[in-house]
């Protein structure tokens, strides 16, 4: 497995790779690949530097879209969010998640942030205790999400 740096012409693979890994899950995503694409358009608009892909034998198995430039309100500061972590359903369990958390967490150290932030859906417990064991915790929740910091120090 490989990690680099996600590039434009990766857009509509990971479109595919978004849909598939939100299956069971789709009321926190976007379920058409149009408003998937548009969502992807703006991410790379966000931070084109801390979209990361991992890839097995050539293929993109998983992404994280990191943003070093995110202003949190409730942080009163510019923190590095963590957009979208997804791996493929088939490539889980393999340390994927971990290596783009870790990547993009080091992406941040890189920026000067010392504040990694993320929101997930309440209801992926799966998510929430994974985040927790690379170090999240819960802040709050609104609505059907739920906020988790980390210290990058």
């Amino acid at each position: 497995m490989k990690v680099r740096r996600a590039e434009e012409s990766d857009i509509k693979e990971l479109v595919e790779v978004y849909l598939r890994g939100y299956k069971g899950l789709e009321e926190y995503s976007y379920t058409h690949p149009d408003d998937v694409q548009a969502y992807l358009n703006w991410l790379f608009r966000r931070d084109v530097a801390g979209i990361w892909v991992a890839e097995e034998n050539g293929r993109i198995v998983g992404f994280v879209a990191s943003d070093g430039n995110w202003f949190s309100k409730r942080e009163g500061k510019v923190v590095g969010a963590i957009h979208e972590l997804i791996v493929l359903p088939e490539y889980r369990n393999r340390g994927i998640g971990k290596a783009l958390v870790e990547k993009a967490l080091e992406y941040f150290r890189s920026r000067g942030l010392d504040i990694a932030e993320l929101w997930v859906g309440d209801e992926n417990t799966r998510a929430i205790e994974f985040y927790k064991k690379l170090g999240f915790e819960e802040k709050d929740r609104f609505n059907y999400w739920v906020r988790m910091t980390r210290s990058l120090n």
